[in-house]
């Protein structure tokens, strides 16, 4: 059975190998999941199936000074919803290990981060996701699932979210990377 619940400091070594393989090499560090176990605004939920983490999903909670910091969008009606919102939360990392994929682990996590945000009392849900120069989007089931839609995309959009001097290390295009990233939402 796959339970799903806050990462632990044991889980962080499985959980960074998904995210090297599924999202980059230079994505995340284990520092962002660390800061994730320590942190009142960002979160870590894990999806684990006898002691093997099957994916995670790393989210934060932000008031509106914080958008150009979390989101960056251009100026867009999109943009002026989420400034209009006191808290939104942000499915910001989301990751599946290829062995698990296919099997409803990637919902399980997102709706149990969905109600942790509600629950924290977060007006917004929302996602940066990553969209291929081919139109393939990595979460879009999952978050037509949940209600969001799909906004603004923004071209090589994860060049700026990354600290490496060439451009993100995709895994699908390298570095830099010339996939968009496309802002999805919904009020809740």
């Amino acid at each position: 059975m796959i339970e799903i619940r806050r990462i632990l400091a044991g889980d962080v070594p499985e959980a960074l190998s998904i995210s090297s393989v599924e999202l980059g090499e230079d994505y995340l560090s284990d520092t962002d999941f660390l800061e994730a176990m320590a942190s009142q605004e960002i979160f870590c939920n894990v999806a684990v199936e006898d002691g093997r983490v099957l994916g995670f999903a790393i989210c934060r909670v932000f008031g509106p000074d914080e958008e150009p910091e979390v989101l960056g969008l251009p100026e867009c009606p999109e943009r002026e919803e989420v400034l209009r919102v006191p808290r939104s939360g942000i499915l910001d990392s989301v990751a599946v290990s290829a062995s698990a994929k296919g099997k409803g682990v990637g919902t399980l996590l997102c709706n149990r981060c969905a109600e942790d945000m509600r629950g924290m009392g977060c007006g917004l849900l929302c996602a940066m996701a990553w969209k291929s120069r081919t139109g393939r989007t990595n979460i879009a089931g999952i978050l037509r699932g949940l209600g969001l839609s799909e906004t603004v995309a923004i071209e090589g959009y994860w060049n700026r979210m990354v600290d490496s001097p060439e451009g993100h290390h995709c895994p699908e295009c390298g570095a830099p990377c010339r996939c968009y990233g496309v802002f999805w939402f919904r009020t809740f």
